[in-house]
């Protein structure tokens, strides 16, 4: 009898670590399912609205201010102060546009922010590499096949035992502040790991 009850302990534990470190592959896949779905209510239960806006605010403010540096139409505009100005009410429009379940969708479904799908063309395929950064962050990458610029990066923090919310959208500072799909030469070392694994567009 005893014997009987350490066997079950033991298959309960096993069973418990299974679970524990297979549950953000199963909350990935739900999660990419959902945004090419269009299933909204799903992403909105997976998504930390207000952690995602948090971040991307001074990623966005970053990248503006590195393209009005660059451009010298604006160097000595009198212009540009007021722009400077106006940029946190702008860059709020911006991120609502892209941080709800239809925008976050959008972004897995093209791998890339702003993208519109239209029928003149068949979209690019989208790899979707995954892994472990820490026990409770999960990463996944976006990248669109024949891009060279870096990955768009997902990250997800575990929540409770065996739930993942999306906390952050790390996007390309190249394809920010520069074109899209920039040349080889132009374009940044790819962020993709070794252990990353596609599942599929």
């Amino acid at each position: 009898m005893r014997k009987g009850w350490i066997i079950a302990i033991g298959a309960a534990v096993a069973l418990f670590v299974l679970a524990y470190g297979a549950s953000p592959y199963l909350a990935v896949r739900g999660f990419v399912a959902a945004a090419k779905q269009g299933d909204a209510e799903k992403l909105r239960g997976s998504v930390d609205f207000p952690a995602v806006r948090a971040d991307l605010k001074p990623q966005l403010a970053a990248a503006v201010t590195t393209r009005m540096e660059r451009d010298p139409a604006m160097r000595g505009n009198p212009l540009a102060g007021l722009g400077a100005m106006l940029m946190p009410s702008i860059l709020d429009r911006m991120i609502d546009s892209v941080v709800t379940p239809e925008g976050i969708a959008a972004l897995v479904r093209a791998g890339k922010v702003g993208h519109i799908e239209t029928g003149s063309a068949p979209p690019r395929r989208v790899d979707y590499g995954f892994h472990y950064a820490a026990l409770n962050r999960f990463d996944v990458t976006l990248r669109r096949q024949g891009a060279t610029d870096d990955p768009v990066k997902l990250v997800f923090e575990r929540r409770g035992l065996f739930a993942w919310k999306l906390i952050r959208i790390a996007l390309p500072q190249g394809s920010l502040t520069g074109p899209a799909d920039a040349t080889p030469a132009e374009a940044s070392p790819s962020e993709g790991s070794p252990d990353s694994n596609a599942i599929g567009a």
